[in-house]
């Protein structure tokens, strides 16, 4: 009964701590996403070198590179960095439901190539840094290979992503050569 006579007296001290403690709890809900970052891109800056295309191990239940790895895909990812200039990229989309996709350090997706259903495609991209700068002989560079995409990235830093479909065990072999073809590295002029 005491210790009830006592809160009573002391209510507004106590509602002001409750109120304090609320408020530190939200802005501290939604400050941690910004000071801890758990997204793909950084998650893979601590392992993967930049400009090279590294093929993922393939995922197993409890021991996945990415969250929601789907364990029926093979997957090749190139960190990049297009800062100092451009990057050529070349993959092989070897059959149906190969995908080469290029992300934002954001998780954007600004350029999406699927394989094509009537023939092997050879992909050849030149990633270009954002903005107006003057990049160098270009003009040259599409002289010399006429079959050479381009698309300029939006941000300097992202993820270039080979997805590959398992057929089955039968297949791993090819399709880890193929894979293996892929090259993503930076341009200097």
């Amino acid at each position: 009964m005491k210790i009830v006579r006592n809160l009573l007296r002391r209510w507004p001290v106590v509602v002001a701590a409750l109120l304090a403690a609320g408020i530190v709890h939200i802005c501290t809900v939604f400050a941690l996403p910004k000071i801890y970052r758990t997204d793909a891109y950084t998650r893979l800056a601590r392992t993967l070198p930049s400009n090279a295309f590294v093929i993922l191990p393939q995922a197993q239940p409890r021991a996945q590179v990415l969250p929601l790895q789907m364990p029926d895909a093979r997957y090749a990812i190139c960190r990049f960095d297009v800062g100092d200039g451009p990057l050529s990229v070349r993959a092989v989309l070897a059959e149906p439901g190969w995908t080469l996709s290029a992300y934002t350090q954001e998780g954007e997706s600004f350029y999406a190539m699927p394989a094509s259903e009537q023939r092997r495609l050879n992909v050849n991209l030149l990633v270009l840094p954002p903005g107006d700068r003057f990049l160098g002989p270009l003009t040259e560079l599409r002289s010399a290979d006429p079959d050479i995409s381009q698309v300029t990235a939006p941000t300097r830093r992202g993820l270039i992503v080979i997805q590959a479909p398992m057929k089955g065990r039968t297949y791993a072999a090819e399709l880890e050569q193929n894979l293996l073809k892929a090259a993503c590295r930076k341009l200097s002029f």
